[in-house]
């Protein structure tokens, strides 16, 4: 077999190694990437193929060739040293680069002997290069490892022998430059491809394996200190499938809702969530399956069948292609401040109601009256209806308290409160003490109409309630006196103005004899 024949072999060789690499790297489920590797082969593919183009003579291909060649040698060489555990400095990489095309441009000025020769050293030294690199991981225990050092051992050898005739004997080089030396070292240039190919695929192998292990070493680590962290926890954590069933849960949340761990994996989350909590649930269901997180609270259900309030932390979970597999909860038991929060609620509201009710009759007061009244009236700018006011005064009434007493003019009060209280059937209308002895209705959306026949109502049960009044000119029981008004909004009239109409309606119906409703 001639020397070009050799060359192509070695050329188409290194470039489907190469690629094979390549190929390797972007592998999906298990990449092997050596630094400097692929470069290696396709860089020797490129020389090789050169050099099966070259002239007889030295020229430029024949300088590009051995160039491409040594370069491809010594990153060879690095890709060799990673493999065995130890790494390549980057100023070290560099230098050496920069060197061999230093190197290969200085042969332009020597005679061909010297020339080859010079580059028979340079290749010689990486060869020995990697051989050091693994005699020193691999001792005299017998490997693969071993087998490749003694490969590159013995290819340098072969290549110094080679640059010790050409730069010690260059006549002779001359003259068996086409029958031996230019013959035996692509021969084993070609051998040691074959061998190192086979054998260095195998050591990428056992790295990659290895770095496999170390990360599956690691994530057992990681996963046990999790796992410890996470039964360990103060916090609640739960973990569901897609079908929102408990895969997880740790100690701390089984025990705050009164199970054992094992009787909580499998239940359905739904389960734990009451009639009157279920719209939460369904809610928070949606959110994670539309790839939502959010932070929120909800009372659960503990084995009991008592309620427990949550600060809950949830985040969905996908898989690799965007599908849901379930969702992450951390939960904080918020019992204590919710209940706390709960009963501050409550005396607010009572709070308020009392601010706003009349404590002698129990219906609303001048203030709660007051902010009604604007409320509504400025409601009316917007819907256009209209609104009724009723005003009343019990006839006499001083006259009343000094005849009977305080105590039964009280009593007398609460009784005209219940019917005004009675006498009013939607939860938008108000009765209040307006104040003393005088009441006030807000009647939204009614007219004139409907509001006189409220007040005429309300007039004959009062007179109905049959309350002895021994002082009244007008009756000898205890009667009243209204004044009835509707108003739409008007710019430039206050809730204050519409107030004062109804006003001058009672005075009108006083003046006009008492018992009586009088209405605009």
């Amino acid at each position: 077999m001639d020397l070009r024949t050799v060359m192509l072999m070695l050329s188409v060789g290194s470039f489907i190694f190469g690629l094979l690499l390549v190929i390797l790297r972007f592998k999906k489920n298990n990449p092997q990437n050596v630094p400097f590797w692929i470069p290696a082969k396709m860089l020797q593919a490129a020389g090789s193929l050169l050099l099966y183009y070259r002239t007889s003579t030295f020229d430029g291909l024949t300088l590009l060739a051995n160039t491409l060649l040594l370069l491809g040698c010594a990153y060879e060489a690095w890709a060799i040293r990673i493999l065995s555990g130890q790494s390549v400095k980057r100023w070290l990489h560099l230098i050496t680069t920069a060197g061999i095309i230093l190197v290969c441009s200085m042969t332009m000025f020597l005679v061909a002997p010297y020339r080859g020769g010079l580059v028979f050293l340079l290749q010689s030294a990486f060869c020995f290069l990697p051989s050091i690199f693994l005699f020193s991981r691999v001792g005299i225990k017998f490997s693969l490892q071993l087998i490749l050092a003694i490969s590159y051992c013995i290819t340098g050898l072969v290549f110094l022998i080679g640059a010790f005739i050409c730069l010690g004997f260059p006549e002779y080089a001359l003259i068996l430059e086409k029958k031996v030396i230019f013959s035996i070292v692509p021969g084993m240039s070609f051998c040691l491809f074959l061998i190192s190919g086979y054998i260095l695929l195998m050591l990428a192998k056992e790295r990659s394996d290895m770095q496999v292990q170390e990360i599956q070493k690691e994530l057992k680590k990681t996963e046990s200190k999790f796992q410890r962290i996470v039964e360990t926890a103060i916090e609640g954590i739960l973990i569901f499938d897609e079908n929102y069933k408990i895969t997880f849960a740790n100690e701390n949340m089984a025990s705050v809702l009164g199970y054992r761990v094992d009787e909580m994996i499998g239940k359905q989350y739904i389960s734990f969530f009451s009639q009157c909590h279920l719209d939460v649930y369904k809610y928070q269901e949606s959110l994670r399956k539309s790839g939502n997180d959010s932070v929120y609270e909800c009372c659960l259900l503990r084995k009991d069948g008592q309620e427990r309030w949550f600060l809950i932390s949830a985040k969905a979970i996908f898989d690799d292609f965007g599908k849901f597999e379930g969702s992450f909860a951390m939960l904080t038991d918020i019992n204590e401040r919710k209940e706390m929060e709960l009963l501050l609620e409550e005396s607010n509201r009572r709070l308020k109601e009392l601010t706003n009710k009349d404590s002698l009759t129990g219906i609303a007061n001048r203030r709660c009256f007051d902010e009604k009244l604007e409320q509504e009236y400025f409601r009316l700018r917007r819907t256009n209806s209209k609104l009724s006011i009723i005003l009343l005064d019990l006839d006499h009434f001083k006259d009343y308290n000094d005849c009977y007493g305080h105590v039964m003019g009280d009593d007398c009060l609460r009784q005209i409160g219940r019917v005004l209280a009675d006498s009013i059937n939607r939860s938008v209308d108000l009765v209040a003490c307006y104040g003393g002895e005088e009441f006030a209705c807000i009647l939204p959306d009614t007219d004139i109409h409907a509001a006189v026949e409220i007040a005429e109502k309300i007039r004959q049960t009062i007179e109905g309630l049959k309350i002895e009044h021994k002082k009244s000119p007008v009756s000898k029981f205890v009667t009243a006196s209204f004044g009835v008004t509707t108003v739409q909004y008007s710019y430039g009239t206050s809730p204050e103005d519409v107030v004062a109409i109804a006003d001058k309606l009672l005075y009108k119906a006083k003046i006009s004899g008492r018992n009586r409703v009088e209405f605009i």
